[in-house]
């Protein structure tokens, strides 16, 4: 089985799948999805139902309801793992940082979101794979160049981003002829981790800061540098494809 993990920023959630999460011929179909807080089933409705259509089994849970559990008799219960609980402190059950990290290792696909909430716990599993997110909490990505217009003058936080990696294996053959919206905190990836990858890049013109305040200090996060989305290849990936939401 070919195996990818992925770290996503809010809001504008762009998944990017493996093999195992093919929409036509999907071979795991067990997926635990735990939340912060169950109306994010309604507000990623076309992200999940997208999945249950294609006849994947999606298993709701909160983030720290008591009874999460990955394994029973040593047997794993799930095929992948979806995180949209950028705030979790700590899991329920018994998940773990340890047990994610495990569950990734292990030949398990997972799916991490993350806003400028994100708790020490949703950072730490991300920073295990080498994704390190802006230790700014307030910050967001910011381009004075390209931007979506939007009703809000002055506001460059909404971004128009095309700078994707040139790869089938992981988009797909199909180009993306638009660009990508998105509203979040971006993230540089390790350079230690020569497994993780950038898909979408910010441009040369973005910067990571905090948009209400002047800066006192050059940001830490600039250009294209700055992912916005990106993976990390476990074993070796087969195909991917994309789903714009």
């Amino acid at each position: 089985m070919t195996n990818l993990s992925i770290f996503i920023t809010f809001i504008f959630v762009l998944p990017f799948l493996c093999h195992s999460f093919s929409p036509e011929n999907p071979t795991d179909r067990r997926i635990l999805v735990l939340l912060d807080d169950f109306a994010f089933k309604s507000s990623h409705s076309i992200f999940f139902n997208s999945l249950q259509t294609r006849g994947f089994e999606l298993d709701f849970k909160l983030a720290d309801d008591p009874k999460i559990t990955l394994q029973r008799y040593g047997q794993y219960l799930y095929d992948a793992l979806i995180l949209f609980s950028p705030t979790a402190e700590r899991f329920g059950g018994s998940l773990d940082l340890a047990a994610v990290v495990d569950f990734v290792d292990s030949g398990h696909d997972l799916i991490l979101a993350a806003d400028s909430s994100a708790s020490d716990l949703i950072r730490n599993i991300a920073a295990e794979c080498g994704i390190d997110f802006d230790e700014d909490p307030s910050a967001m990505v910011i381009d004075h160049t390209s931007y979506a217009i939007t009703e809000i003058e002055g506001d460059h936080t909404l971004i128009a981003s095309d700078d994707f990696i040139q790869s089938d294996a992981i988009l797909g053959s199909t180009k993306i002829e638009a660009p990508v919206l998105f509203k979040g905190i971006g993230h540089s990836l390790n350079a230690a981790n020569s497994l993780v990858l950038k898909v979408l890049s910010a441009s040369p013109s973005a910067y990571s800061a905090n948009s209400n305040s002047k800066l006192s200090n050059p940001p830490s996060l600039t250009g294209s540098a700055i992912s916005l989305v990106s993976v990390i290849q476990i074993v070796q990936i087969s195909c991917a494809e994309v789903w714009e939401l």
